[in-house]
């Protein structure tokens, strides 16, 4: 009995490698990116007129546009935002490709719907200065604009038609070609042998990035501290410094020395400089990075998680030194640079009644 005994063990203990913690598991890889609902032609046509015109702005001379250039993946390739003439800001812009499967908005997520995101910038003291009624009146002077109201919304301007409008135009900002969506779909070889190892580190126990970096989006919406440093001009200019205590006094906080993030949102001190992680769609295109845009590249940003992030006495415990060696930072950046594609070209048209 004692062989059988033995062949039985050993048969076990092959099942138990297999099913066990040893065994290697599958990656948890996100589903493709669904196609979103078709928008109203004339309601984007609108929306896109809205958006590239400076007239939404307090002086004329700052639109939607300008801190979402087109060329610039919708961001704009500065580390801290534009402001409005002789103003500062003091965060980075988000890139709005693939905007409308998002369902929290800016760094600090204090907008649910992307119409209530539209219309923050535009009443900002800092960012585009106008008061929304004062707009209404505005368009509802320029008979071309009146025409474009009537045919995408069957009536005059309104602030609801406006935000509508910019939301319509903004949904169809979406990327879902590159490499990385053509291989969720079936297509093996959209990625390089490199690209697959990143992509490997990146959802597996090496890199873990799919823990914050996931679903469709590769993002979960929630928030994070990194650990990220204060940029020392957002510490000692005192425009920066103006324009952050103002926003915080807006929303009913004292003046502080740091960017408190989702804690002027949510009034939890273990969010205190916490920020939701970013969609990573066309990430090689919208640097530098971070809420401030400390991180001037992808391999910077690679090396700030492969050291365990920054120092915060509130940074997420799910940041830990990930110990890649070159070839494996290597292949991670190849992988993060397959998730770029190609995004609706827009140009700007002419602005109705000029």
């Amino acid at each position: 009995m004692r062989p059988l005994l033995h062949l039985s063990g050993l048969l076990l203990s092959c099942l138990l490698l297999q099913s066990g913690p040893l065994a290697a598991q599958p990656l948890q890889l996100p589903e493709p990116l669904e196609v979103l609902p078709q928008q109203d032609p004339a309601k984007v046509e609108l929306g896109r007129a809205l958006f590239f015109d400076r007239r939404l702005s307090g002086d004329g001379t700052v639109s939607c546009a300008v801190c979402h250039i087109p060329d610039e993946a919708f961001a704009d390739g500065q580390k801290i935002s534009g402001a409005y003439p002789t103003n500062k800001h003091w965060r980075h812009t988000n890139s709005l490709l693939n905007v409308g499967y998002l369902d929290v908005f800016f760094w600090d997520g204090r907008s649910r719907s992307l119409e209530d995101q539209a219309l923050g910038p535009i009443h900002s003291s800092f960012e585009m200065n106008l008061n929304p009624r004062f707009l209404v009146a505005k368009l509802r002077e320029i008979p071309e604009y009146q025409e474009l109201f009537v045919k995408a919304c069957g009536g005059g301007a309104t602030q609801e038609r406006i935000l509508d409008s910019l939301a319509a135009f903004e949904r169809t900002l979406v990327v879902n070609d590159s490499p990385f969506d053509r291989y969720l779909r079936g297509e093996d070889e959209a990625l390089s042998a490199q690209a697959k190892q990143g992509l490997e580190i990146f959802f597996g126990p090496r890199g873990n990035c799919g823990q914050c970096h996931s679903g469709p989006l590769l993002s979960d919406q929630k928030f994070h501290n990194l650990g990220v440093a204060e940029l020392p001009e957002l510490i000692s200019d005192p425009q920066h410094r103006t324009t952050r205590n103002f926003f915080l006094g807006e929303m009913g906080l004292p003046p502080m020395e740091r960017d408190p993030g989702y804690y002027a949102i949510s009034r939890r001190e273990k969010v205190l400089g916490a920020f939701r992680t970013p969609p990573l769609r066309q990430v090689e295109q919208s640097a530098p990075y971070m809420h401030n845009g400390s991180l001037g590249s992808l391999s910077e940003v690679i090396e700030f998680f492969n050291r365990g992030g920054g120092e915060d006495p509130n940074k997420s415990k799910l940041l830990k030194p990930l110990g890649l060696n070159e070839d494996e930072k290597q292949a991670l950046e190849v992988f993060l640079r397959s998730l770029s594609g190609s995004y609706p070209q827009v140009r700007a048209p002419r602005p109705p009644g000029l």
